[in-house]
């Protein structure tokens, strides 16, 4: 039985995208939304950030983490976006190997955020939401500017899919750059490695 072994050095990958998210994004301008619109969940998120950030320096670690952990991460699809990454090689993972993969990467973005939430700088950011797209009936985009006076202009896609009655992300863009792909490619590479050191063994 294969048994994969990149979880240590894919938790310990800070996902550059999440921080970007997280460290430049306040929700001001924001077109208004729905609760069934795809847009709200990512508004309601950014707004509890921006709650929250404010004193997220003054704040024990502990809270911080229990914090992103009940208001930030259930927005996420981890289940989807681990199948997406592992691809076909998930049929040489035994269910042990799935469990632990997916819980690695949710710990990952748990990590990262937790890392970079005390950046964020509300009073210098500013957002603008474009109306969500629909790729049939249970996907959808939205798509966000953010705007800083220090740096360029980002352009952040969060992909979306309905899971019965609520709308969760399954990767976010950044300027075009995948979180999930980045990861995907990150997994083959370490794959690979593994797969190869294998071959020498035996």
């Amino acid at each position: 039985m294969l048994r994969i072994t990149i979880f240590a050095s894919l938790f310990l990958f800070s996902p550059w995208l999440l921080a970007y998210t997280a460290s430049e994004s306040t929700p001001s301008q924001i077109t208004a939304t729905t609760q069934a619109d795809p847009g709200h969940v990512i508004k309601t998120a950014l707004n509890k950030i921006t709650s929250f950030s404010g004193n997220a320096n003054k704040i024990h670690p502990m809270q911080l983490k229990a914090f992103i952990e009940s208001e930030i991460i259930p927005h996420f699809d981890f289940n989807n976006m681990s199948h997406w990454i592992t691809g076909h090689y998930a049929r040489n993972m035994s269910d042990e190997d799935k469990a632990d993969f997916q819980r690695n990467l949710r710990e990952t973005f748990l990590s990262s955020l937790s890392k970079h939430l005390g950046s964020f700088d509300a009073k210098n950011t500013r957002i603008r939401f474009y109306p969500a797209r629909y790729r049939g009936y249970g996907e959808a985009f939205v798509s966000t500017s953010i705007y800083r006076p220090d740096a360029l202009t980002i352009r952040l896609d969060f992909r979306m899919r309905l899971d019965r009655n609520d709308w969760k992300i399954i990767d976010i863009k950044a300027n075009g750059y995948s979180a999930v792909l980045y990861y995907r490619r990150h997994f083959m590479s370490q794959l690979r490695h593994y797969q190869r050191q294998q071959r020498y063994r035996y």
